[in-house]
C-alpha cells in the first residue's frame, strides 16, 4: 500500500514576491550593469571625495578611524588629492564592508585593483537599491501591482545613482538604508506591527545612524509611523505600552550602534556632525548665506534635485522632462480619480461580510503619503541649513528622498493600465539621453581594457532597458493578487475607495474601476 501513496503537496512551497517582477530584476540588472560601465569610464579616485572615501576603508581596515587634519594616510599613485580628510565626519559603516576587500588588496601592493573592488561593491549596492525601491512601493502601497516596476525603472535610471554606484562614495549605502527604511516606515502604517517589523526597523535605523547623520530624517519617520501604526502588538504588553516600547526600540538601536561615534565627533570637532564649516570658509571660498536667502533661490533647488541630470549641461531640460512629465501625469490621474469616485456608489456590504469595516479607509494611505511629503520638506530644510553655513546644494544629497520622488513619478507612468506600458517605454527611451553622457565607449584609462569592459557593460544595459519595457507592457497586464498582500488575510478592505486611478482589486464595482481601463 505504501508503494501507491503520494506524497502530499507541500504547502509552504516557495513563491517569488508578488512586486518581484520582470520589470523589477531587468531594472536591477540595469543599475549594476551601468554603474559598472561608468565606473571604468570615470578615472579611478577621480573625483576630490573618492580618494578620502578609498582612504577611509583602508584606515579602518589598519584599525584606525581618520583624522580631517591629517589629510590622506593612503594615498594611491594616481587620482586627485586632498588636503584634509573629506569625510572623516562619516560613520564607519560604509567603510566597514569594503574594508575586508579594500585592505588586503592595498596591503599587497594592489592599489588600483582595490579601488576597483571598491567601486564594484559599490554597484552591487546600487543595484539592491532598486529592489529595495520596488518592495518599499509594494509595502507602502498594497494592491498598486504596476507600481513597484515603476519605481524600480524610475530609481535605475537616476543618474545620480549611477554616479553613486560607480565610485567609493557612502551615499550608495546610505540611499539603500533610505529606501529600506521607507519600506519600513509604510508597512507600519499599514499593516499590524509585531517583533519581525519591529527588529527590521531597528536594524535599519540602526545601519542608517552608522552611515550617515542625515539619515536622522528617516529615523524619525520610522519611530512617527510606529507611534501612529493601526495595531501593534509584542507578546503580552498592553497595546498602549506595545506602541511605547515600538515607537522607543530604533532609537535605542540607533544610539546604541552609532551614538559613539557621534560622541567622538563632538570631542574632535566641537560639534555631533563632525563639519568642519570655519575651515570651508577659510580655505575653500566658501560664503555664509541667510536661510531666507538660500530658501528663495531657485538655483539651490534646481541644484539640489538634478538627480536624472547625468552630465548633460545644466541648460539642457532633458532631465526636468524626465521627472517633471510624470509627476504632471500623477497629479492628472489623481484628480481624476477623485472625480471617478465621486460619482461611483459605495458597494453594499452584506451583514454577514467578515470584512472590517472603517469610517476612514482612507487613512492609512493619507499617511504614508503625508510621511512621504513630511521627510521631503524635511530633508529640504536640513539642505537649506547646511548651504547657510557655506555648504553647497549638491544633487547627491537628494537622494535622501529619491524613493518618494520615485514613487511619485511611477504613480504618473501607470496610473492608466492601458497606457502604462507605453508610457514606461517612451520614458525609457528619453531616460538614455542623459544615460548616454555616463560612459565613453572608446574611453583610454589606466585600467587595462577598460573600453571593452565599458562596451560589455552597455550591451547588458541596453538588454535589461528592453526587460524594462516589456515588463512594463507584462505589468498592465497584471491584477492583484489578494492572497499575496502581506495584510490581506487582516485588512482585506485596507485600502477602501481611497484608490489612485489604475488600482484595480477584486470586488471593485465597474463604476469605481472604470478609470483603469482607459
Amino acid at each position: 500500500m505504501s508503494q501507491h501513496r503520494r506524497r502530499a503537496p507541500s504547502s509552504r512551497r516557495w513563491r517569488s514576491p508578488a512586486w518581484a517582477s520582470l520589470t523589477v530584476w531587468s531594472a536591477a540588472l540595469f543599475m549594476v550593469a551601468a554603474s559598472v560601465a561608468r565606473l571604468f569610464t570615470y578615472p579611478p579616485l577621480g573625483s576630490k571625495d573618492e580618494p578620502a572615501h578609498f582612504d577611509y576603508a583602508v584606515l579602518l581596515w589598519h584599525g584606525r578611524l581618520p583624522v580631517f587634519e591629517d589629510g590622506i594616510t593612503y594615498a594611491a599613485p594616481f587620482g586627485v588629492e586632498a588636503p584634509v580628510q573629506w569625510v572623516s565626519q562619516h560613520p564607519p559603516l560604509y567603510y566597514a564592508i569594503l574594508a575586508p576587500i579594500v585592505g588586503p588588496l592595498w596591503d599587497a601592493h594592489h592599489p588600483l585593483l582595490a579601488v576597483m573592488a571598491g567601486r564594484g561593491i559599490s554597484a552591487l549596492l546600487a543595484g539592491a537599491v532598486v529592489l529595495a525601491a520596488a518592495w518599499a512601493a509594494s509595502r507602502c502601497f498594497p494592491g498598486r501591482v504596476r507600481l513597484p516596476g515603476a519605481t524600480a525603472v524610475t530609481t535605475a535610471f537616476a543618474g545620480m545613482l549611477i554616479q553613486q554606484g560607480s565610485s567609493i562614495y557612502n551615499d550608495v549605502l546610505f540611499v539603500l538604508l533610505c529606501t529600506l527604511a521607507c519600506g519600513v516606515a509604510g508597512a507600519a502604517i499599514r499593516s499590524e506591527v509585531g517583533p519581525r517589523l519591529l527588529v527590521g526597523a531597528s536594524v535599519v535605523a540602526a545601519a542608517g545612524m552608522a552611515t550617515r547623520l542625515t539619515f536622522v530624517v528617516w529615523l524619525v519617520a520610522i519611530i512617527v509611523s510606529l507611534l501612529v501604526a493601526r495595531s501593534v502588538r509584542l507578546g503580552r504588553l498592553r497595546p498602549i505600552w506595545a506602541r511605547v516600547v515600538a515607537a522607543a526600540t530604533p532609537g535605542v538601536a540607533a544610539v546604541v550602534c552609532a551614538g559613539w561615534f557621534y560622541v567622538h565627533n563632538k570631542i574632535d570637532t566641537g560639534n555631533f556632525s563632525g563639519r568642519h564649516a570655519q575651515w570651508g570658509l577659510e580655505h575653500a571660498d566658501r560664503v555664509e548665506r541667510s536661510f531666507s536667502a538660500v530658501t528663495f533661490d531657485p538655483s539651490f533647488y534646481t541644484s539640489l534635485f538634478s538627480v536624472y541630470r547625468g552630465i548633460l549641461r545644466p541648460s539642457d531640460p532633458t532631465h526636468w522632462v524626465l521627472m517633471l512629465t510624470p509627476v504632471a501625469l500623477a497629479v492628472v490621474w489623481g484628480v481624476v480619480s477623485l472625480l471617478q469616485r465621486r460619482r461611483a456608489p459605495l458597494p453594499a456590504v452584506p451583514s454577514t461580510s467578515t470584512v472590517p469595516s472603517t469610517s476612514r479607509p482612507w487613512l492609512p494611505a493619507a499617511l504614508v503619503v503625508a510621511m512621504l511629503v513630511a521627510v521631503t520638506l524635511l530633508l529640504v530644510v536640513v539642505e537649506i541649513q547646511y548651504v547657510t553655513g557655506g555648504g553647497a546644494p549638491i544633487t547627491r544629497y537628494a537622494l535622501t528622498v529619491l524613493e518618494p520622488i520615485t514613487l511619485l513619478m511611477a504613480a504618473g507612468l501607470t496610473g492608466s493600465r492601458r497606457l502604462s506600458g507605453v508610457l514606461v517605454t517612451l520614458w525609457v527611451a528619453l531616460a538614455f539621453v542623459p544615460y548616454r553622457t555616463l560612459f565613453d565607449l572608446h574611453v583610454r584609462s589606466i585600467v587595462p581594457d577598460a573600453a571593452q569592459w565599458v562596451h560589455v557593460a552597455f550591451w547588458v544595459s541596453v538588454v535589461a532597458a528592453a526587460g524594462c519595457v516589456v515588463g512594463g507592457f507584462l505589468d498592465a497586464r497584471r491584477r492583484p493578487d489578494a492572497s499575496r498582500r502581506p495584510d490581506a488575510s487582516r485588512r482585506p478592505d485596507a485600502d477602501g475607495p481611497l484608490t489612485v486611478a489604475g488600482d484595480e482589486r477584486p470586488g471593485q464595482p465597474a463604476s469605481a474601476s472604470a478609470i483603469s481601463d482607459r
